[in-house]
């Protein structure tokens, strides 16, 4: 059976741009577009019966971003991550971050504490027996916990724009050897400095985290 799509009017053709960009930033994020790839405008419209135009306005979007870069006469193609990029992604995330967790340790109930104690000790459990994708999403949930225990909107918004940058960070962090046992511990020093509602050890606790993070992700991707 045909894929059938609803016309696009005006009011939709924002709502389809957004969609398409998320659709090819998640490809790129997850490394199934590698750097160098050419995205040919016409072929992406094609594949997803979608007229040329909400393609050309994410793939601009994507330009503005920095995932793809264009060539003059040649076309668009994938971009690689340098390490100043990721250096520069990890900074932006160590400061939303470190004050999720500053505010949501103002705020944080008994509740959220005991779902990120259990989430961490599942993160871990799956890592032990081999199951590295599962632990990667387990990490996502944690850290989004977070986020929502923060009570604010819009920090959220900006933090979560970061998530698949994090994500693809976290899957090649977790490829080193001990790093999930490491995280497990720096997930429950987080957790007690908020149990225990102190704003600046939370700060600290998850900028040293993130700090971490960007370190060994550095170590096993350069």
């Amino acid at each position: 059976m045909e894929r059938e799509f609803s016309p696009i009017n005006f009011d939709n053709t924002y709502c389809i741009k957004d969609s398409i960009f998320s659709i090819l930033r998640t490809t790129i994020l997850d490394g199934k577009l590698e750097p160098g790839h050419h995205l040919v405008e016409r072929d992406i419209a094609r594949q997803l019966r979608v007229s040329r135009t909400p393609v050309r306005e994410a793939i601009q979007k994507l330009e503005n971003e920095k995932l793809v870069t264009h060539v003059p006469r040649k076309g668009v193609f994938v971009s690689g991550f340098t390490p100043d990029d990721v250096k520069e992604v990890q900074l932006i995330r160590m400061v939303l971050e470190s004050l999720c967790c500053s505010i949501a340790a103002s705020k944080i109930g008994e509740s959220d504490l005991k779902n990120l104690e259990s989430v961490n000790f599942k993160l871990l459990e799956e890592s032990k027996k081999g199951n590295t994708a599962k632990s990667v999403l387990l990490n996502k949930k944690f850290h989004e916990s977070i986020y929502k225990a923060a009570q604010s909107p819009h920090l959220y918004y900006f933090v979560s724009t970061l998530r698949e940058y994090i994500n693809k960070f976290t899957k090649v962090s977790y490829t080193k050897s001990g790093r999930i046992e490491e995280v497990f511990v720096e997930h429950n020093e987080i957790v007690e400095n908020l149990r225990h509602h102190n704003c600046e050890k939370s700060y600290i606790s998850a900028k040293e985290h993130i700090r971490k993070s960007s370190e060994v992700f550095l170590e096993m991707a350069y």
